[in-house]
């Protein structure tokens, strides 16, 4: 989930490489300097999107931890529901990203996967160790284990992403960068059947929601671990690695397509979410909310993953329009919530089992009784506060790149100009 850059145009040939070298990318287009602006121009786009998936996870987090009582579980857990589009697009933005930054900068698999694995998994194993140890000391009730229990369970956490509810989705990013090449080689040789490809993935992904969403789980223990575990690998999410991977191999078509159909776009999507929605209401009722209702492979749901996608992305090309016409739209603040967003994702858990800890969860139920929805908007906002707040502090850290996937940010202000000029 890094930066993204610009790719070739279709149809441009490949560059020439070194002999038995498999290459991740394409050549370079002929005009450099506009290809350089169209590229800083998709990654603004892309990083706003990034910053609004981010900050739906602490959203979805904080509300779902909060209103749990019968009567506003129904609202609560239709939040939740629509907000299971953070997963979803987070792979397609982190396909998108891939795909446009190494399209112009041809390298091995090797080298790919040195470059990449180093930003995930260093944060992965810290934050889940973290976990293992916050968990104990900071929520209520639970108690260190015995020394081998505690690095046994560590153990498995650190194989299954269950470290905290969120970290399942560095081992998906892992996936993502092991499977890279092999999706980079496979948009090159199927360049005219992309349609199929596209195709392909979405009933893949319908298979994998079919499965988890109507037909029994499986016997045997073995079967019960594959089970609990599928979830969290790639066929899971087929149709938006395709979607990101193909929406940056042809993004002038695509942005081009985007703005041309943009009134058709926003009532595709408003009708997708509109059946969703009440696909979701028509499964629950008042303080009933049965557990296959709000599953994040519900194929109910899917409408609206795409459909908010799609018009997530078409507002954040309006915003990247205004934005290089100069307009005053919050750019410098997406930059810094860009440099933050990951850090972010990582700490929010800790911020809120530390709310909840120190009474400000059920402070808020006394403070204000009568208000579902004031209290989740100021738990939010405490989280997200919070959050950017320790993120700071780590950034400031020898520990930086590895707790927070980014460059230590220097204490002096002389420091970071001296860093700032270099970049």
């Amino acid at each position: 989930m890094h930066n993204g850059a610009d790719m070739t145009p279709a149809g441009t040939r490949d560059s020439v490489t070194a002999p038995g070298t498999t290459t991740i990318a394409h050549g370079a287009a002929p005009d450099g300097a506009a290809r350089a602006t169209a590229k800083a121009d998709r990654a603004h786009t892309a990083d706003l999107v990034r910053v609004l998936l981010f900050a739906g996870v602490v959203v979805a987090h904080s509300i779902n931890g909060i209103n749990t009582t019968p009567d506003v579980i129904r609202s609560s857990n239709l939040v939740g529901t629509l907000l299971h589009l953070t997963r979803y697009g987070f792979v397609a933005v982190t396909l998108f990203v891939l795909v446009l930054s190494t399209r112009d900068r041809p390298m091995s698999p090797g080298t790919f996967w040195r470059r990449r694995f180093g930003l995930v998994v260093w944060p992965y194993l810290l934050w889940t160790v973290i976990y293992a140890i916050t968990d104990h000391l900071v929520i209520a009730g639970n108690p260190f284990g015995s020394p081998s229990q505690f690095i046994g369970d560590l153990g498995v956490n650190i194989v299954n992403g269950e470290g905290k509810y969120q970290l399942y989705f560095l081992l998906i990013s892992m996936q993502i960068y092991l499977a890279f090449p092999a999706i980079s080689w496979l948009l090159r040789r199927t360049e005219n059947r992309h349609w199929v490809v596209l195709g392909a993935a979405g009933a893949i992904q319908m298979t994998m929601f079919v499965i988890y969403q109507y037909l029994p789980r499986p016997p045997g223990d073995g079967w019960v671990v594959v089970y609990e575990n599928l979830w969290k690998t790639l066929p899971m999410y087929a149709l938006f690695v395709a979607i990101g991977a193909l929406a940056a191999h042809h993004h002038e078509t695509v942005e081009r397509w985007l703005r041309d159909h943009a009134v058709w776009v926003i009532a595709a999507g408003l009708i997708a979410t509109t059946f969703s929605v009440c696909a979701y209401l028509l499964a629950t009722s008042p303080g009933n909310v049965p557990l296959q209702s709000n599953t994040p492979w519900n194929p109910a749901t899917l409408p609206w993953l795409v459909g908010g996608l799609a018009m997530l992305w078409l507002a954040a090309m309006g915003w990247n329009d205004l934005r290089a016409a100069g307009r005053s739209v919050g750019a410098r603040a997406v930059s810094a919530a860009t440099v933050r967003a990951f850090g972010v994702f990582a700490v929010h858990p800790l911020i809120l089992d530390l709310l909840g800890r120190f009474g400000f969860m059920s402070g808020l139920f006394e403070w204000f009784p009568n208000s579902a929805a004031l209290r989740s908007v100021i738990l939010v906002v405490a989280t997200l506060v919070l959050s950017l707040l320790l993120v700071d502090l780590l950034l400031r850290t020898p520990l930086s790149r590895w707790l927070v996937a980014r460059s230590r940010i220097p204490l002096r202000a002389r420091d970071r100009n001296v860093q700032n000029s270099h970049k």
